[in-house]
């Protein structure tokens, strides 16, 4: 027996483990960057577990998007979004032999770039000016959903009575984004809220972005 049927029965062992315990969801396949859930592949069952043991023992914690799906999957990629009632999650890792990872999605985010100055001599202002930028993941009504939690490095605040720290945000997309993510890009979600992006990092298991919440 060779690595790729063990693979293949343990796939077959987490389809009928998911058939008998778990959730119906909608899976979707990313096309394009404007359309992150316009293509309905079908649905099919999952169970999720804060665990890799899927033991459903202990629920999830504060801070922590990860969980670990009992699943068919050999019917699915990483990238893909897994939708429900109870929430959306983004296969984030189908590691050989390994328990399948996904991320749970919070917050919705379209990314968008300001547009290079290709003029000379007086320009004008050329900060940062959201009518100037242009969308490069996702668009209005066609956001990716995403996780976005505290983390990252905090700046210091104004040195007033009621300064505060500006807080750092991790941000995690799938590794089906079809864009390479850069710093200075600017993340916007379904709140209104706009980070910019310090640092973006394309792992095995989809992008990890650190950003700053943007203050008008």
């Amino acid at each position: 027996m060779d690595g790729a049927t063990i693979q293949a029965r343990v796939y077959a062992g987490y389809a009928k483990a998911a058939q008998v315990i778990g959730l119906t969801f909608s899976l979707y396949r990313p096309l394009s960057a404007s359309a992150p859930l316009g293509n309905l592949v079908g649905t099919l069952k999952a169970a999720l577990d804060s665990g890799p043991g899927y033991q459903f023992k202990a629920p999830n914690e504060y801070g922590d998007p990860t969980w670990f799906a009992l699943i068919n999957d050999a019917t699915t990629q990483a990238g893909d979004y897994l939708v429900n009632a109870n929430g959306t999650y983004f296969i984030a890792g189908k590691q050989f032999l390994l328990p399948v990872i996904v991320v749970e999605c919070n917050r919705q985010v379209k990314i968008t770039r300001e547009q290079a100055v290709t003029s000379v001599g007086a320009v004008g202002y050329s900060g940062n000016q959201p009518s100037q930028e242009i969308d490069v993941l996702g668009a209005s009504g066609n956001l990716w959903p995403a996780s976005i939690l505290l983390g990252g490095k905090s700046q210091r605040g104004v040195d007033l009575p009621a300064g505060v720290k500006n807080v750092g945000w991790k941000i995690l997309l799938p590794p089906s984004v079809p864009i390479t993510i850069m710093a200075g890009d600017i993340a916007t979600d379904d709140l209104g809220r706009r980070y910019a992006i310090e640092g973006a990092e394309l792992t095995d298991l989809g992008w990890r972005i650190n950003a700053q919440e943007i203050h008008s």
